[in-house]
């Protein structure tokens, strides 16, 4: 194989994409202004789901239990990247992640 090859599926090579200076700046905006907005969204959330957990009777849970559905997004998403990824595919993750992230809207808009 070349240098600056990798294989392809089913032994083929392609060429590898080569990232100049501008596509490393770009990717680094991209990536900032992600967490940006992810941290944005994360407190707006948090905090009307904190509220409305407090409302409820939940006590000093309530200030972890929006934490915890928020981490469990991410940690049933990632694992089903994983598992999908040495081909051990579990879309019940997915659909399990999809679920939380509904619930999440639900509490927010109960808020």
């Amino acid at each position: 194989m070349e240098k600056g090859q990798q294989r392809g599926t089913a032994g083929s090579t392609t060429p590898a994409a080569k990232l100049g200076r501008a596509h490393r700046i770009l990717i680094g905006v991209v990536v900032t202004g992600a967490l940006v907005i992810a941290g944005i969204g994360f407190a707006g959330s948090y905090a009307a789901v904190r509220e409305l957990a407090l409302k409820k009777g939940f006590g000093n849970f309530a200030y972890v239990f929006p934490i915890g559905i928020d981490a469990g997004i991410c940690v049933l998403l990632a694992l089903g990247l994983l598992l999908t990824w040495i081909r051990i595919p579990f879309p019940l993750l997915r659909q399990t992640a999809w679920l939380l992230t509904v619930a999440t809207i639900a509490f927010n808009g109960a808020a």
